[in-house]
């Protein structure tokens, strides 16, 4: 039979042996998700880039610049035209 201080001794262990198992397992789980917001953030650079290419190249600036001024011009001449 066990005396008392025999079994606060190891329920004692068992739960300083469960405590390290779940703090490992969850060091492994933080050192498994380090760096993921370095690669979201050059997931989301990748897209802009993309983006501003695709604006630069079908040449989108120049045709926003074309229709402001024209619209401008409209305004400066009273033109009603939409």
């Amino acid at each position: 039979m066990q005396t008392i201080t025999d079994r606060t001794e190891q329920l004692a262990r068992e739960l300083a042996i469960r405590t390290r198992i779940a703090m490992a397992s969850l060091a492994d789980r933080a050192r498994e998700q380090r760096g993921q917001t370095a690669a979201e953030y050059m997931g989301i650079l990748l897209i802009v880039a993309l983006i501003i290419g695709a604006l630069v190249s079908l040449d989108v600036d120049g045709k926003i610049s074309t229709a402001v001024g024209e619209f401008i011009d409209n305004i400066k001449k009273g033109d009603k035209k939409g």
